[in-house]
């Protein structure tokens, strides 16, 4: 019991010696408002800038090529939906959008005090001489200020003497001459402002928004994706964003069309040479006819025949297999460099068309790579190294399949050949008459289904579409996200009361005087404190009267009284 008065005896002391000073706490608490408010006057707001977007399947959903979807032009799966996210923000994606949208030049007008970034409404344009590589690559800085009558000084450093220039007039600069000219007429109004020109590498700044730009899916299993980032700006956060997603779906229906058209070129020079074969065949059966005088062929064989048509059906299948496979091997092994192969042209192996395809995606990456590197960069080396191990792969498989299929062909032509040699009953005219009709059905037959994949390239071509849809367009919070305006007057509100409370706190610790009757008890615990008596001044009386009413008087009284207790108790 005694302990819990002293505690409270402590905290009633504790409490009485900070609110004593609470004049420091009302100051120090108003002075860090006050800066909290000078911080959030100047500080540079940002607001959150989101989008949304819908990775599509790629496979045919509309109700348009629904009268397609018996060809397998449209079969296969959908797309990975994490793969589609990491090639939006990919570094290829995020170069040409800086690029677009000119983000390598950073127009800053200066204040006295803040300095804030011009994106929209400049007063002037740099226009530059160099060639566009040497701009994208360059990293430069100066300053400007505008002087009226179409004339500006020019510094490359803030402490180096200003050069005066006209507009339209050649600038020497370390990456070739620059020349500035008026955006508009408006330009006079902006007349004794500084401006700073900051020229970025083109990487350098993609690099930023890839650490700025945050991509991430609605769901596990969700084809929604947010894409977001902060921006002083808000226009150009939102410009950044729709461009971001406009490139990923134009850079998806260019690769596309590429297949496409390397497709429809590669059966167009098939059914050129197709062509050709079956106009010699129907020569030839117009020939013989004339020749031999054949009108009609009797149907006396047709039992015969009919036991061989299975067979003929398998062997007209092998060779139009073997008659693809032979030419897709021919053109991959005459191919020079790497260039995206054609696709989707029947081949039964589902393994060559898998890697096909890999190929083709692997190349199309390397092409929008080179658009911004050179063939040394590790990663189009790490490129080239996995489409020689694919083409490697793709000529082996290639080769097994026409090996195969060659002794496939040669197996089902010696079973013809046995069924042939049962009907030399039938007359030498119609056997010979058959041999032509059946090279001409097998060479109609590749022809009509070239033909069929040509129209399904076709379709492709002009059916290419964009790999995701907008579900949103790039918008701004209303309200800025940072500086949290309620967080930092809060902090600042603490920090006002901790100030004077770590002031006042660090002294009590370091002072060792007894300042009263409460603070003696605590040194003295076990000893009674008999009374308290006053400090008095120098014009206080320091003698005690007879009915003196003083404070000093009461006090000694007090203590008389408390001695002559304290002796009664011990005798």
């Amino acid at each position: 019991m005694e302990s819990k008065v002293f505690n409270n005896n402590e905290l009633r002391t504790f409490l009485r010696s900070q609110t004593k000073h609470w004049k420091w706490f009302v100051v120090t608490v108003l002075m860090t408002l006050c800066m909290a408010f000078i911080y959030l006057r100047y500080a540079t707001e940002e607001y959150e800038i989101e989008t949304k977007i819908r990775i599509l399947e790629d496979k045919a959903a509309s109700s348009e090529l629904s009268a397609f979807q018996d060809l397998s032009l449209f079969s296969g799966s959908a797309n990975n939906v994490e793969d589609e996210l990491q090639m939006i923000n990919s570094r290829s994606n995020l170069i040409e959008v800086v690029k677009e949208l000119g983000l390598n030049v950073e127009l800053i007008e200066l204040g006295n005090i803040k300095n804030t970034e011009v994106y929209i409404n400049r007063p002037f344009k740099l226009n530059f001489i160099a060639p566009d590589s040497i701009v994208f690559s360059a990293s430069f800085e100066f300053f400007l200020r505008l002087s009226g009558d179409s004339k500006f000084t020019y510094t490359e450093a803030e402490d180096l003497p200003e050069k005066l220039y006209s507009f339209g007039q050649n600038i020497a600069t370390p990456f070739g001459d620059i020349v500035i000219t008026p955006s508009n007429e408006e330009y006079k109004s902006f007349n004794d402002k500084r401006y700073q020109i900051k020229i970025r590498s083109v990487a350098r700044v993609a690099e930023l928004l890839h650490e700025e730009i945050i991509i991430s899916p609605a769901d596990q299993l969700s084809n929604i994706a947010t894409i977001t980032m902060n921006s002083a700006i808000p226009i150009k956060g939102q410009n950044i964003l729709d461009a971001l997603v406009r490139n990923y779906n134009k850079n998806g229906v260019d690769d596309k069309k590429l297949i496409a058209d390397k497709t429809s070129d590669f059966i167009n020079n098939r059914i050129t040479t197709i062509s050709t074969s079956l106009s010699t065949v129907d020569e030839s059966a117009q020939e013989f006819k004339t020749d031999r005088g054949i009108t009609d062929i009797a149907s006396e064989a047709n039992i015969n025949l009919n036991i061989g048509a299975s067979t003929k059906q398998e062997l007209e299948n092998a060779a139009v297999q073997l008659d693809i496979a032979s030419s897709m091997k021919e053109y991959v092994d005459n191919q020079e460099g790497y260039e995206v192969l054609p696709s989707n042209i029947g081949l039964a192996d589902p393994s060559i068309t898998t890697t096909t395809a890999r190929y083709n995606e692997l190349v199309a990456e390397r092409n929008r790579l080179l658009k911004s590197s050179n063939e040394q960069n590790p990663i189009i080396v790490n490129l080239d190294q996995q489409l020689d191990g694919l083409k490697s792969s793709m000529q082996s498989s290639l080769n097994s399949m026409t090996n195969n299929l060659g002794l496939t062909v040669n197996s089902l032509s010696s079973q013809q050949s046995r069924i042939n040699s049962r009907i030399y009953s039938v007359p030498k005219n119609e056997r010979a008459l058959r041999d032509i009709t059946r090279q001409q059905q097998t060479t109609e037959a590749l022809y009509l289904y070239l033909l069929q994949k040509r129209e399904e390239s076709q379709i492709t071509y002009a059916s290419a579409t964009p790999n995701s849809k907008v579900v949103d367009y790039a918008y701004s919070s209303e309200l800025p996200v940072s500086p949290k305006v309620p967080l930092v007057y809060f902090g600042a509100f603490v920090l006002g009361l901790l100030i004077p409370f770590s002031v006042i706190y660090v002294n009590s610790l370091l002072d060792n005087k007894i300042h009263n009757k409460s603070g003696l008890e605590l040194m003295v615990r076990d000893l009674p404190v008999l009374a308290e008596l006053p400090r008095l001044g120098k014009k206080d009386d320091h003698a005690v009267h007879k009915e003196d009413r003083s404070v000093l008087g009461e006090s000694m009284r007090i203590l008389r009284t408390n001695l002559d207790y304290l002796i009664k108790a011990k005798s």
